[in-house]
C-alpha cells in the first residue's frame, strides 16, 4: 500500500493482487468466510473485498524492508523492541495534518483508551460439549474449541473484523485485527468490474472527511485487542502528539 494526498483527502493505493498482508477475497455475506483468488485469471465482482491485516507500528531493525515517513522518533513496545509509527499510525498523522481532525483528537483517543479494562482477548475462548469420534478405527476424544471473529460495520461500508487465533509459538491467543474493503467501496472499482487484474491496475480508496471517523475506530478496536495493545496503542499516541507539535 502506499499513498498520496490529493487536497483534503488521502488516497490509499493498493496493486490489485495478493500479496502479504493483502488478500483480495470474495463471500456472499458480510460476516461470510472469505475465500482468495486469483486476481490475474478470475473476474472482479460485487463479492469481492480487500482484506487488510493493517498495523500500527514497524521494528526498528525491519524499517528496510517497510515504508514510513516517521522515523525521527522511536517508542517501546509492549515486547520490548524499539518501534516506528506505521500505517494506520502514519495514516492518522496525515489526516490531523489535513485538519481532518480538531487539534485535541490525540488527547481525547488518549483518555477513552487509557479507560478500557476489558478487552477482546479475555474470556473470548469457548468449550462445546466433548465427544467421542471413531476415525479409521481410531477413537479421539472432541473438544470443539470456539475462537470467534468479531465485526464491526462501519458507516461507509467496510468492515474491522477482529479475529481471535491460536499463538503459534505461545500460550493462550491472540486477536488479529483486519480492515476490510469492499469492492465497491474503491472510488475507481468500475475501471476492474466484471475483470480480471494486470500487473500496473491499482485501487484506490479514499479517507476524507466523511469516513474519517473509520481511522478513529480502529484506533479504538486495537486499543481494546489486548492489554498489549492497549499500551502500544497509548505509547504511539504519545508519540504522535509529539510529532504534530513539532510541526
Amino acid at each position: 500500500m502506499r499513498y498520496e494526498i490529493n487536497n483534503n483527502s488521502i488516497l490509499l493505493k493498493f496493486p490489485a493482487k495478493n500479496k502479504g498482508k493483502f488478500r483480495f477475497k470474495k463471500r456472499q455475506n458480510k460476516i461470510g468466510f472469505g475465500k482468495s483468488f486469483s486476481t490475474r485469471k478470475e473476474k472482479f465482482d460485487d463479492t469481492v473485498y480487500l482484506e487488510w491485516q493493517i498495523g500500527y507500528d514497524v521494528p526498528v531493525n525491519d524499517i528496510n524492508d517497510k515504508n514510513t515517513k516517521l522515523t525521527k522518533k522511536s517508542f517501546k513496545g509492549s515486547n520490548g523492541k524499539e518501534k516506528y509509527p506505521y500505517e494506520l499510525s502514519e495514516i492518522f498523522f496525515e489526516a490531523i495534518k489535513l485538519k481532518l481532525f480538531a487539534p485535541n483528537v490525540i488527547d481525547k483517543l488518549k483518555k477513552q483508551i487509557n479507560s478500557y479494562k476489558n478487552f477482546i482477548d479475555e474470556n473470548s475462548i469457548s468449550l462445546g460439549h466433548e465427544k467421542k469420534i471413531t476415525l479409521n478405527d481410531i477413537s479421539f476424544q472432541e473438544a470443539p474449541i470456539n475462537l470467534p471473529t468479531f465485526f464491526y460495520f462501519c458507516p461507509d461500508g467496510t468492515q474491522i473484523e477482529i479475529s481471535i487465533q491460536k499463538q503459534q509459538y505461545a500460550t493462550g491467543v491472540q486477536p488479529m485485527i483486519y480492515f476490510c474493503i469492499p469492492f465497491h467501496c474503491f472510488k475507481n472499482y468500475k475501471n476492474l468490474m466484471n475483470n480480471s487484474s494486470d500487473i500496473k491496475d491499482e485501487l484506490i480508496y479514499e479517507i476524507n472527511r466523511k469516513n474519517k471517523k473509520n481511522l478513529i475506530l480502529l484506533f479504538k478496536i486495537f486499543g481494546m485487542a489486548s492489554q498489549r495493545h492497549k499500551n502500544d496503542i497509548l505509547e504511539i499516541l504519545k508519540l504522535l502528539k509529539v510529532l504534530i507539535m513539532e510541526k
